[in-house]
């Protein structure tokens, strides 16, 4: 541990020196255009227990090094990160290269190649339209920015007109999102096995297209993408039933499992006054029927539609989202993790001739999956609005965001204060409060999930 924490420290000072010695003299001592900035935080993650006792699951000491170097036809950009302490309990010691790309541009197009986050669409809260880049749900971290995670990809964009743009994201590998399903309370019997961080394969590529129209007032963009789901389903892996002794044994191992998906969207942008109104919609067509696949997600159109206003030293920001499942089915069973098993139910089910054990499991994680993806229901709707305001010269900014689905219940609140009392030092006072009806999805993920976070930073 102590080595890998040496090495670490030393890569990103050597990475630093190289760097800024390169930006400054270049060419006989001209001074290059590049920058080279970054960050230092701590903080923590403190909750409480089922005794009301408050303790500490989530810790961090981060280092953050960012270089950005431009020069006539190029642009190249790293955003490498540090981190060692504590994520909900288990020590954690890790360096990520959460971008490094490099860019070269023409008059009307660029080419760029490396680790890239690309998000698509508009709306503030939910973005159906945006299946490039995945995100990390359990990020300890109070920039909520730092949820989104790079792909490897090579992206090309061409401008032939003023008002009209095409651009082209191709992807050799699949990089999945990091999931709560490991934390949530799993039944003692169920194992889950982790996917890999970066699944490669001849067939685990990706790619999309997307024109963006620039009209006079309104911006729109229509998309297409053709790869895999962000967010991987689970798999039933293999099931086992003993009846050999006093005690039936019962075990089923499951695993995180990537499936292919079509993705065609459309969002906008315009504003009225001094009103902004955004907006966007797909349509999500999985290749494989959950029917048969049970880590598959079901075929979905969804939308969503938003406004953001500034009032003085306010900014309202509030959306409506929604979402419809064209070949909706009930599942005939409840999930397999959030519901307790009705013992009596099994026994009578097993005692019916021809009863298939293994093939109930299947649809209990089946119905999970669409518990995880909101997909229980034909449709579901929801609801977001974030309020923030700047005190005393933007020194201060407190706010409050929050999320309400209407259908499944779950509601989270996420109140924030951010404090600047120098240059380049900020202060951040926040909490995550989820809460949900039994058995929903925040229900599940509120134990762990729900936080108050306190951290310290200085960028440089």
């Amino acid at each position: 541990m102590n080595n890998i924490r040496t090495g670490a420290i030393i890569f990103f000072l050597t990475i630093s020196t190289i760097m800024r010695s390169q930006s400054e003299i270049e060419n006989g001592g001209e001074l290059k255009q590049g920058t080279i900035y970054g960050f230092i935080r701590g903080g923590f993650y403190a909750e409480t227990d089922g005794n009301d006792k408050i303790h500490i699951p989530s810790s961090f000491a981060d280092f953050g090094l960012k270089a950005d170097k431009s020069g006539s036809i190029y642009r190249a950009y790293a955003d490498l990160r540090f981190r060692y302490g504590t994520e909900f309990l288990s020590p954690v010691t890790r360096i990520d290269i959460r971008e490094a790309f490099v860019t070269v541009h023409g008059r009307k197009w660029d080419v760029s190649a490396g680790e890239k986050i690309i998000k698509w669409g508009r709306a503030d809260f939910t973005n159906p339209t945006s299946k490039i880049s995945s995100q990390n749900l359990l990020s300890r971290s109070p920039d909520r920015e730092d949820m989104d995670q790079g792909n490897i990809l090579v992206s090309a964009r061409w401008a032939p007109l003023p008002f009209l743009s095409l651009e082209a994201v191709g992807m050799p590998y699949y990089r999945p999102s990091e999931v709560a399903v490991e934390l949530m309370p799993i039944p003692s019997w169920v194992k889950i096995n982790p996917i890999s961080s970066l699944v490669t394969g001849r067939d685990k590529y990706g790619y999309g297209i997307k024109s963006n129209l620039r009209l006079q007032g309104a911006d729109m963009s229509i998309s297409w993408f053709d790869g895999y789901e962000p967010m991987p389903g689970i798999d039933l892996v293999n099931f086992s039933l003993d009846l050999s002794g006093a005690i039936p044994l019962i075990s089923a191992e499951l695993s995180l499992m990537p499936y292919r998906i079509r993705n065609i969207g459309y969002d906008f942008e315009t504003t009225v006054g001094s009103i902004g109104i955004r907006g966007e919609a797909a349509w999500t067509l999985p290749y494989d029927s959950y029917k048969i696949y049970e880590y598959t997600a079901c075929e979905e159109i969804e939308w969503a539609a938003g406004f953001d206003w500034m009032p003085g030293n306010w900014r309202i920001t509030a959306e409506y989202s929604g979402k419809f499942l064209p070949s909706f089915e009930e599942a005939a069973v409840d999930p397999i993790i959030g519901t307790d098993p009705d013992i009596a139910q099994l026994a009578t089910l097993m005692a019916t001739p021809g009863f298939d054990l293994t093939e109930y499991v299947r649809q209990q994680v089946g119905a999970f999956n669409r518990l995880y993806n909101y997909q229980l229901e034909k449709s579901y709707h929801s609801a977001g609005l974030r309020v923030e305001t700047d005190l005393f010269y933007g020194r201060l900014t407190p706010s409050l965001t929050s999320l309400y689905n209407f259908t499944s219940n779950d509601f989270l609140l996420m109140p924030e204060l951010i404090y600047k009392p120098a240059d380049g030092l900020t202060i951040n006072l926040g909490g995550d409060f989820y809460k949900g009806r039994k058995g929903s999805v925040y229900d599940l993920v509120d134990e762990f999930m729900n936080c108050i976070r306190v951290s310290l930073r200085v960028d440089f």
